[in-house]
């Protein structure tokens, strides 16, 4: 059996190729082998040196996107310490990271996927980000919900942002509104109003200490 040689500058052109094309063409439905080899001034049976089909190079670059997405998830979350101000940096950070990557986003989130074919460290690792935000979410709280309540939550929150994010990348809008500042602000409210039951709505009101550092997860991904 060929050993793949998933590593190096060659398979980092590959992988690099396949996201330019993904970004390109709105998704990753109509990648295929020969166009990412044309770009890169191969044969594209050479892919096969380093990938072992085209499913196997989607899934590096799948891995890619992913890692990606997490780095801008976390970005500048530290920089205002109040919890009301880290929760909007938060769903800041993916609202615009998906309006600037729409073809990526829709890799992520929407293109054809066989749910037994997705490899174990994906899964893995996405349950891992989904955490995260369930205990940053808990952190920004001061610990006024967690278990199942916020699990729930963030479901929701997240299949609210998803169908937003889509209108949005398919232009599905009015002229001139500012769609990632209505998000912002119908999530701080559905956060609060879905919270408002148990705990009063101040969740992530100025009631609450501010928010260290230290408080807050680390997301410790590795998709290689």
């Amino acid at each position: 059996m060929v050993k793949r040689k998933r590593k190096g500058p060659t398979a980092e052109r590959y992988i690099e190729t396949t996201l330019e094309l993904v970004a390109e063409q709105g998704g990753s439905s109509q990648v295929n082998l020969r166009e990412i080899s044309r770009r890169i001034g191969c044969a594209h049976t050479n892919t096969y040196n380093y990938f072992e089909s085209r499913e196997d190079l989607l899934w590096h670059a799948l891995r890619r996107v992913l890692q990606q997405y997490g780095d801008a998830m976390t970005s500048g979350l530290y920089d205002s310490e109040s919890p009301s101000s880290n929760f909007r940096r938060l769903m800041r950070n993916m609202v615009e990271w998906s309006i600037d990557n729409p073809g990526l986003h829709r890799f992520i989130s929407s293109d054809p996927i066989r749910p037994e074919q997705i490899p174990q460290d994906i899964i893995e690792n996405v349950l891992t980000m989904k955490a995260w935000i369930n205990q940053t979410l808990k952190a920004l709280s001061d610990s006024q919900i967690d278990g199942e309540a916020l699990r729930d939550l963030v479901d929701i929150m997240l299949g609210y942002l998803d169908g937003e994010v889509f209108n949005l990348i398919n232009g599905r809008v009015l002229p001139g509104e500012n769609i990632a500042g209505r998000v912002i602000n119908n999530l701080e409210r559905l956060f609060s109003l879905l919270t408002a039951t148990t705990h009063d709505g101040i969740v992530l009101s100025e009631q609450l200490p501010e928010v260290k550092k230290s408080d807050l997860p680390k997301l410790n991904v590795s998709f290689y």
